[in-house]
Protein backbone atom coordinates (compact mmCIF):
# COMPACT_ATOMS: atom_id res chain seq x y z
CA UNK A 1 0.00 0.00 0.00
CA UNK A 2 1.42 3.39 -0.98
CA UNK A 3 1.65 6.31 1.41
CA UNK A 4 0.96 9.97 0.64
CA UNK A 5 2.83 12.75 2.44
CA UNK A 6 1.45 16.30 2.51
CA UNK A 7 4.40 18.29 3.83
CA UNK A 8 5.05 21.89 4.80
CA UNK A 9 8.85 21.80 4.76
CA UNK A 10 9.07 24.70 7.23
CA UNK A 11 7.84 22.34 9.96
CA UNK A 12 11.24 20.63 9.73
CA UNK A 13 13.34 23.82 9.85
CA UNK A 14 14.79 25.84 12.71
CA UNK A 15 14.90 29.65 12.91
CA UNK A 16 18.04 29.73 10.73
CA UNK A 17 16.44 27.67 7.97
CA UNK A 18 18.41 24.51 8.74
CA UNK A 19 16.95 21.08 9.42
CA UNK A 20 16.10 20.84 13.12
CA UNK A 21 18.99 18.95 14.71
CA UNK A 22 16.91 17.33 17.47
CA UNK A 23 14.46 15.48 15.21
CA UNK A 24 14.00 11.77 15.85
CA UNK A 25 15.70 9.51 13.28
CA UNK A 26 12.64 8.72 11.12
CA UNK A 27 11.63 12.40 10.90
CA UNK A 28 15.20 13.41 10.02
CA UNK A 29 15.32 10.73 7.31
CA UNK A 30 12.07 12.04 5.80
CA UNK A 31 13.20 15.68 6.03
CA UNK A 32 16.54 14.85 4.39
CA UNK A 33 14.72 13.05 1.58
CA UNK A 34 12.36 16.01 1.04
CA UNK A 35 15.16 18.59 0.81
CA UNK A 36 16.91 16.39 -1.77
CA UNK A 37 13.71 16.47 -3.82
CA UNK A 38 13.49 20.28 -3.46
CA UNK A 39 17.10 20.65 -4.56
CA UNK A 40 16.65 18.40 -7.58
CA UNK A 41 13.35 19.66 -8.92
CA UNK A 42 13.96 23.39 -8.36
CA UNK A 43 16.98 23.46 -10.68
CA UNK A 44 14.90 23.75 -13.86
CA UNK A 45 11.33 25.01 -13.71
CA UNK A 46 8.91 23.99 -15.18
CA UNK A 47 9.42 20.24 -14.97
CA UNK A 48 6.91 17.45 -15.31
CA UNK A 49 7.86 13.92 -14.39
CA UNK A 50 11.50 14.85 -13.73
CA UNK A 51 13.57 11.81 -12.69
CA UNK A 52 15.32 13.06 -9.57
CA UNK A 53 17.52 9.95 -9.35
CA UNK A 54 16.65 9.90 -5.65
CA UNK A 55 15.85 6.44 -4.36
CA UNK A 56 12.36 5.91 -3.01
CA UNK A 57 12.00 6.24 0.74
CA UNK A 58 9.61 3.28 1.04
CA UNK A 59 11.20 0.25 2.70
CA UNK A 60 12.02 -2.42 0.14
CA UNK A 61 11.50 -0.21 -2.91
CA UNK A 62 14.37 0.68 -5.22
CA UNK A 63 12.37 2.99 -7.50
CA UNK A 64 13.55 6.45 -8.51
CA UNK A 65 11.43 9.44 -7.48
CA UNK A 66 9.79 11.49 -10.22
CA UNK A 67 8.73 15.05 -9.46
CA UNK A 68 6.80 17.89 -11.06
CA UNK A 69 6.81 21.64 -10.54
CA UNK A 70 5.10 23.94 -13.00
CA UNK A 71 5.90 27.32 -11.41
CA UNK A 72 7.63 28.88 -8.42
CA UNK A 73 4.22 29.36 -6.75
CA UNK A 74 3.27 25.69 -6.89
CA UNK A 75 3.80 22.82 -4.51
CA UNK A 76 6.30 20.18 -5.59
CA UNK A 77 4.58 16.90 -6.43
CA UNK A 78 6.64 13.74 -6.18
CA UNK A 79 5.97 10.03 -6.65
CA UNK A 80 7.65 6.69 -7.01
CA UNK A 81 6.41 4.98 -10.19
CA UNK A 82 7.37 1.56 -8.79
CA UNK A 83 5.46 1.50 -5.47
CA UNK A 84 3.18 4.55 -5.65
CA UNK A 85 4.71 6.27 -2.59
CA UNK A 86 4.00 9.98 -3.19
CA UNK A 87 3.48 13.43 -1.75
CA UNK A 88 3.57 17.17 -2.11
CA UNK A 89 5.94 19.70 -0.58
CA UNK A 90 4.75 23.23 0.21
CA UNK A 91 6.60 26.36 1.38
CA UNK A 92 9.85 25.20 -0.20
CA UNK A 93 10.42 28.51 -2.04
CA UNK A 94 12.31 30.33 0.73
CA UNK A 95 14.56 27.43 1.72
CA UNK A 96 18.26 27.11 1.06
CA UNK A 97 17.54 24.07 -1.15
CA UNK A 98 15.66 26.22 -3.68
CA UNK A 99 18.08 26.34 -6.59
CA UNK A 100 16.19 29.18 -8.27
CA UNK A 101 17.10 31.49 -5.35
CA UNK A 102 20.80 30.63 -5.74
CA UNK A 103 20.67 31.67 -9.41
CA UNK A 104 19.40 35.14 -8.63
CA UNK A 105 21.79 35.76 -5.72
Amino acid sequence: MSETYITDITHYLDDQGELVSTMPGPARKLASFLVLVIDSVSQDIPVDGHDTRIRCLQHGCSGSIRASLMSMNDEISWACPDCGHNGVISNWQGTKWNQQDSRTA
